[in-house]
C-alpha cells in the first residue's frame, strides 16, 4: 500500500502563464517493494515525475508535479492517476487553486 503525506495541494491564486510546482511524498506501507509503473496528469497541462526504482517497505519517495496555467484562467483542480502494484491499483494525488486570467488584476501584487 501507498501513504501519501498530503494527496491535495491548494495552491492559491496565481497569475495566468505561472507553473505551478508541487513534490508529494508518500511511504510505502505495504510489505513488499513499492513499484509505481505510471503517473498520468488529468490533461497535458499537468506533468508528474516518479520514482522509477522499487521503493522498499517503510521507504519514502516523491512524486513531483508541474501545473502549468498558460491557457487555464478560472478555478482549477488537477487530479494526478498514480498507478502502482498497489490495493488499489491506482490511487490520486491534486493541485487546485485559482488562475487569474490576464485580464484580471495580478495576483502577486
Amino acid at each position: 500500500t501507498i501513504r501519501y503525506d498530503q494527496d491535495r495541494f491548494q495552491f492559491g491564486v496565481v497569475d495566468e502563464g505561472d507553473i505551478v510546482k508541487h513534490s508529494f511524498t508518500f511511504t510505502n506501507t505495504g510489505n513488499e517493494p513499492l513499484v509505481i509503473s505510471n503517473c498520468k496528469g488529468s490533461c497535458g497541462c499537468t506533468v508528474p515525475t516518479w520514482p522509477h526504482e522499487p521503493i522498499a517497505p517503510g521507504a519514502t519517495g516523491e512524486i513531483k508535479v508541474e501545473f502549468n496555467t498558460k491557457g487555464k484562467p478560472g478555478n482549477q483542480s488537477k487530479r494526478v492517476t498514480v498507478t502502482a502494484n498497489t490495493v488499489p491499483t491506482d490511487t490520486y494525488i491534486e493541485v487546485s487553486g485559482e488562475v487569474r486570467g490576464k485580464d484580471q488584476p495580478a495576483a502577486k501584487g
